[in-house]
């Protein structure tokens, strides 16, 4: 079985849906022997290439000219012209590209030229779908610019829409998709992300960081965004006792990021922040990637304040590794996965409620967070998804023009 992976941003350039489709494609070649190669947009690299990662054919396929154009003069009002200009380009460059290549399933994650030149490309050609939800969005269905409402853009037979979590696939529901959407978890690599007994995770904090044993950490994993929220995390720190600590680690964002973020002169600010409230020594940013498991390790607990946030994977992660989680009230992806008082908190954005939750978490013990650790895993493994990733594949593979595949009837 042949797919052609297409993402809007792919390795090196950072993003988690995209890594996370490479690592699971290098799983499905692996244990299926799913042939696959990869097309992607991008942000940050903004040069046409063919590279390989792990042995992966990458193309990215840019318009170096149009974006130059963009960038200069895609300000105010002007910008959703230069905007259509790129995904014109862009989309036309791909559809070459797709002209030279055979699959028997297009597999489209994220919003960018690239993934809407696929979508287009499989409801012409009559090539089976798979279309990833990676982001909070109003409809399954995306449009280039000047094109809403475009039928060659939507996918309600011979295609799987892949949920990563209930609310997306209650949207995709709200669209008239039903039996072909698959809500799942993403998934957690649990031989990586287990439960952290105390020896563990001291190891991991005297190697990481210069906290002490019984200090109290906080730790939060992920890309420095605006949505994230991390400064919040240091208004939440200065109500608490001087033994808690809290470390930020993730990639900073490029300027070309279409989502703002933080850059890393600004993580480093954060830092200056901190000193400001009395707090340096309480504090550690580590911009960049880092080994997530090897970092969560080294926490009491995991905050996780971000907003608008499709199904955040270092929730995951951190009760993967026993890590009780206090995580905004706001999001319904959270709602799904924290309990209150049996693996987290669930709060509003406010510091001192924060503050008070965090405190809360001390209550729960080694067999508690043993508990945490082993429902989630059980849930959210790697073989598990991956099992039912290649079983959809393979139904998609089979199926004829305007067939419909059952998830149901599929992975039961």
């Amino acid at each position: 079985m042949k797919v052609i992976l297409v993402s809007s941003k792919y390795s090196p350039e950072y993003s988690g849906s995209g890594l996370r489709a490479h690592r699971t494609y290098l799983r499905l070649r692996e244990k299926y022997k799913v042939e696959v190669e990869v097309i992607c947009s991008g942000t940050e690299y903004l040069s046409p290439e063919t590279y390989f990662q792990d042995d992966l054919q990458v193309t990215r396929v840019v318009s170096p000219f149009v974006r130059k154009l963009h960038s200069i003069f895609g300000k105010g009002p002007v910008r959703r012209l230069t905007n259509a200009a790129v995904f014109q380009s862009e989309m036309k460059r791909v559809t070459r590209l797709l002209e030279t290549k055979s699959a028997d399933v297009l597999h489209a994650f994220g919003y960018s030229p690239a993934t809407m030149a696929a979508i287009r490309w499989s409801r012409v050609h009559k090539i089976p779908l798979m279309r990833e939800l990676v982001n909070v969005v109003p409809s399954p269905y995306q449009y280039p610019p000047g094109r809403f409402g475009d039928h060659l853009f939507e996918f309600p037979d011979l295609s799987v829409v892949v949920a990563i979590s209930a609310e997306l696939g209650k949207m995709s529901n709200r669209a008239g998709l039903t039996e072909n959407v698959w809500v799942r978890p993403n998934p957690v690599d649990v031989e990586r992300f287990h439960f952290a007994s105390n020896s563990e995770r001291d190891e991991s904090r005297s190697r990481l960081t210069p906290f002490s044993p019984d200090d109290r950490v906080i730790v939060f994993v992920s890309k420095f965004r605006r949505s994230k929220n991390q400064p919040f995390l240091l208004d939440v720190l200065a109500r608490l006792p001087e033994n808690y600590k809290l470390l930020l680690a993730g990639p900073p964002s490029d300027a070309n990021d279409s989502v703002p973020g933080l850059s890393t002169e600004q993580i480093y600010g954060l830092q200056v922040r901190a000193e400001s409230m009395g707090m340096r020594s309480r504090v550690i940013t580590k911009p960049g990637f880092v080994d997530a498991a090897d970092y969560l390790r080294i926490g009491n607990v995991f905050c996780m304040p971000a907003e608008k946030e499709a199904m955040g994977t270092p929730l995951l992660e951190a009760l993967a590794t026993g890590l009780p989680v206090v995580a905004n009230r706001g999001e319904p992806s959270f709602r799904e996965w924290i309990v209150d008082g049996q693996n987290g908190f669930l709060r509003k954005l406010d510091a001192s409620e924060w503050a008070n939750a965090v405190l809360a978490t001390e209550h729960f013990s080694s067999t508690d967070r043993k508990s945490m650790s082993d429902q989630v895993r059980a849930v959210v493994s790697t073989d598990r998804i991956d099992e039912q990733y290649h079983k959809l594949l393979s139904a998609l593979s089979e199926a004829g023009p305007g067939e419909s595949v059952s998830v149901a009837d599929v992975i039961g």
